[in-house]
């Protein structure tokens, strides 16, 4: 069950994209470093977007981004 626990949490914590932070790089390092190709990059010039459909949530481009410009979305809690 411990699985199916690490997975649940993987997928409600998916990284995104702080625009403010994000230098839109020609050769985007975190990008580079993406293995579920998720970071996509729609018009040059522009802060990449994360696909949650394709991120593992494994967190590689969290620490590959030199203007830490991705940050990880905690899920919200019910109050």
């Amino acid at each position: 069950m411990g699985i199916v626990e690490f997975t649940k949490a993987q997928v409600t914590a998916v990284p995104h994209v702080d625009d403010a932070a994000c230098r839109a790089c020609r050769k985007c390092a975190a990008r580079a470093v993406c293995r579920s190709k998720a970071i996509v990059q729609i018009d040059p010039g522009e802060p990449p977007v994360i696909d949650p459909s394709k991120c593992y949530g494994c967190g590689a481009c969290l620490t590959a981004c030199p203007f830490d410009a991705i940050v990880r979305q905690e899920p919200a809690t019910a109050s």
